[in-house]
């Protein structure tokens, strides 16, 4: 964890002289690590929040959209507004805890955690000397003890997978518009699918104690929009928007069926591209030799057939659900709309493998 012995960071110091008002009130504790920081009194001035990036994984991508954040950085959160354009980043956790009819998992943290969300006005450094000003979508787990390290880490690591496969659609998509109009796309220049990668960050300490406490985490996006849109949900009641469906089947039929990235979620920018922000990966759970030797003897213990038949049921049912019909962009690439309905063997998703006859 990043130390906080030296109580005011120096850019922090830096910001808030920039700012007129005083950097000493920053802190609040003399921990040697800001994951150990206490609670204390609020200070009278400064920023509402001083944040120092604790997981940040992310790469530049055709697929990514990150903020001006790398590990160890220091973030000064300048002001919070609530928005009721936010309100649909909450649905998922809903949804997933209590609707007994709903595909989304319920338990873990992208599920049963509940979030509270902010538009965050952030300075941070340039790199050059100067300071970096921008809005940014910050969430904070609303239990206290839910505001971890590992809560952050699996919002983030989601956001990377999803623009993983964003980065490859995008390139798939400038491949066929190349082919079909003989431009020079590629997958930065096409009209495509961008995900917002978030860090997560330490709270050093602030005046807004009320959204996080010192040595506990938030997350932060560089997404700058009042508004978030549903464009794959749960299949009662979004509009069909033809990039983002033929983007969500696009992440099952490359994953040979095995992932779905769903949720998403966030706006349609003025050139066309979706810029998506907390997305969800669901998977199944990883395949382990025995259940691979549980394929071959036909009896092995391991998954049970009924646990692997439902699995693959509820697979195919979100699939369907929330996929329920294909765009042209889907044909270039899964004519035959194969990619939920792979036959599994040896726990592994494919149309056959081999083993066992298959």
């Amino acid at each position: 964890m990043p130390s906080s012995r030296a109580m005011v960071p120096s850019f922090l110091a830096r910001c808030m002289e920039a700012l007129n008002v005083d950097a000493a009130e920053l802190c609040c504790g003399d921990s040697a690590d800001v994951g150990d920081l206490k609670p204390a009194a609020a200070p009278t001035s400064g920023p509402a929040l001083a944040l120092r990036v604790a997981y940040a994984p992310g790469a530049a991508s055709a697929g990514a959209r990150i903020g001006p954040f790398g590990q160890g950085d220091d973030i000064a959160v300048t002001k919070l507004e609530k928005l009721r354009g936010h309100e649909t980043l909450g649905w998922r956790h809903e949804r997933a805890t209590s609707s007994k009819g709903s595909l989304f998992p319920s338990t873990g943290p992208r599920y049963a955690v509940k979030h509270d969300y902010w538009r965050a006005k952030v300075v941070a450094s340039d790199g050059q000397g100067g300071f970096e000003e921008c809005w940014c979508l910050l969430s904070a787990a609303e239990r206290k003890q839910e505001r971890t390290i590992e809560v952050s880490q699996a919002a983030v690591d989601d956001a990377m997978a999803a623009a993983t496969y964003a980065h490859a659609f995008n390139a798939q998509t400038a491949r066929l518009h190349n082919a079909e109009e003989g431009g020079e796309h590629d997958a930065e220049s096409v009209v495509g699918v961008r995900v917002c990668v978030p860090v997560g960050c330490y709270v050093l300490g602030g005046a807004s104690m009320d959204v996080a406490q010192p040595g506990q985490v938030v997350t932060v996006a560089m997404y700058p929009y009042s508004q978030v849109d549903k464009f794959v949900f749960d299949g009662q009641g979004e509009d069909f928007v033809e990039l983002a469906q033929a983007f969500f089947h696009y992440c099952s039929w490359f994953s040979g069926g095995q992932t779905i990235v769903g949720d998403l979620q966030g706006l349609e920018d003025e050139v066309g591209d979706l810029i998506l922000v907390d997305p969800v990966v669901i998977k199944p759970p990883p395949v382990t030799v025995t259940d691979v030797l549980g394929t071959l003897v036909g009896g092995a213990p391991g998954q049970s057939p009924q646990s692997q038949a439902h699995e693959e049921s509820k697979e195919r049912q979100r699939f369907d659900a929330w996929h329920p019909r294909c765009s042209q962009l889907c044909k270039a690439f899964d004519p035959a709309r194969r990619s939920a309905h792979c036959r599994r063997t040896c726990g592994l998703a494919a149309p056959s493998c081999g083993v066992g006859g298959a």
